[in-house]
C-alpha cells in the first residue's frame, strides 16, 4: 500500500465503533467476577460471624436458667450449636463454657470449666480479666468462648481460613450460682 492509501484506511478503522464494547467487557469482567465473588464471601462470613455470636449467647441464656449443671446437662447444651450454627458446619467451632466468681474486692477466678470440641478449658481458681466496668464484689458470672475457623468457599487458594472469636459474660437468672456436679 502506498502512503495516500493507508490514510484513509486509518480513518476509517478510527471511525469504526463495532467490537468495541466486546473489548471493554473483556477488560472489565475478570474485575466484575472478583468483585461478585468477593461480595459473595464477605456477606458469608458476616453471616458466619452472626451466627457464632447467636450461638455464644444463647448456651449463655441456657445455661443461666439452670440452677445447677451436671457432665449430661453440659453435653446436652453443647449439642444444641449444631442446630444454632446452622447452615454453617461446626467441626471447626470450639467451645469453653465455665462459671467464674468474683470476690469482694471484686478478683474473678474460675470456678468451674468444660470444654467443646477440642477446646481446652480453664483452670479452675485461675485469674480471669472481665471487662472494665463488669465485675461486681462477691458475684458470679457465666462465661463462654468460643471460636470458629471460617474457610472460605470461594477462592480458598488465596485466602486462608480466617479465624473468629466470640465471647459473653452473664449473670445466672434462677439462683446466685450454678454449681456444676460432674
Amino acid at each position: 500500500m502506498t502512503r495516500p492509501a493507508l490514510r484513509p484506511c486509518l480513518q476509517r478503522f478510527r471511525r469504526d465503533r463495532r467490537g468495541v464494547a466486546l473489548v471493554e467487557f473483556a477488560l472489565i469482567f475478570p474485575m466484575l467476577i472478583l468483585l461478585y465473588f468477593g461480595g459473595y464471601e464477605v456477606c458469608r462470613m458476616t453471616a458466619t460471624y452472626r451466627k457464632l455470636t447467636d450461638t455464644t449467647v444463647e448456651v449463655a441464656n441456657v445455661t443461666a436458667q439452670y440452677n445447677s449443671v451436671s457432665g449430661s446437662d453440659v453435653a446436652t447444651i453443647f449439642a444444641a450449636t449444631s442446630q444454632i450454627m446452622a447452615p454453617y458446619p461446626t467441626a471447626s467451632l470450639s467451645m469453653v463454657l465455665s462459671e467464674v466468681t468474683t470476690d469482694a474486692n471484686s478478683v474473678a477466678t474460675v470456678t468451674w470449666s468444660q470444654a467443646y470440641n477440642g477446646a481446652t478449658a480453664l483452670v479452675a481458681g485461675s485469674a480471669v480479666t472481665m471487662p472494665a466496668g463488669l465485675a461486681a464484689p462477691s458475684s458470679n458470672y457465666i462465661l463462654v468462648q468460643a471460636s470458629y475457623s471460617y474457610t472460605p468457599t470461594v477462592g480458598t487458594a488465596f485466602i486462608a481460613s480466617v479465624p473468629m472469636t466470640s465471647s459473653i459474660y452473664i449473670i445466672p437468672r434462677n439462683s446466685p450460682s450454678i454449681p456444676y456436679t460432674g
